[in-house]
């Protein structure tokens, strides 16, 4: 909108300004307000009793919601660990098969070097066997 108040006459754009500058402290507000507001209830909810569920018992003492909530944890870090460790056996392959490919291509560079200095010896030897007979 800055931009846009810069293309209009010079007549009106001083209000324009003041108004955009007006909302722009509101907006600054509106977000610390906000931001003050999440910390709150982030608060409340970390010091509230047991997260509002069951209280805790000696035969559960996180409560039955902080419970649920470990092991939704616990099941979420071994699904990421599980997937982990496939990519890890993944990548393994992969540069396995990388390194199976290079040895491959190192091997066919090596035989057209031999089979390219096998024809230039062979050109040489007809050259002077041609040379030596003419």
């Amino acid at each position: 909108m800055e931009i846009e108040i810069q293309g209009i006459p010079q007549s009106i754009r001083p209000q324009y300004q003041s108004r955009i500058r007006s909302c722009k402290a509101d907006l600054a507000r509106y977000k610390k307000l906000s931001r003050e507001m999440h910390a709150q209830a982030s608060r409340a909810d970390l010091f509230s009793a047991r997260g509002g569920g069951a209280p805790a018992t000696s035969d559960e003492p996180y409560g039955s919601s902080d419970r649920a909530r470990l092991l939704a944890g616990t099941t979420i870090l071994e699904d990421g660990s599980r997937r982990l460790k496939e990519s890890q056996r993944i990548a393994l392959e992969t540069e396995e098969q990388g390194a199976d490919i290079l040895r491959s291509l190192i091997g066919q560079r090596e035989q057209i070097e031999n089979s390219r200095n096998t024809v230039r010896h062979g050109c040489l030897l007809f050259s002077c066997y041609r040379g030596g007979t003419d």
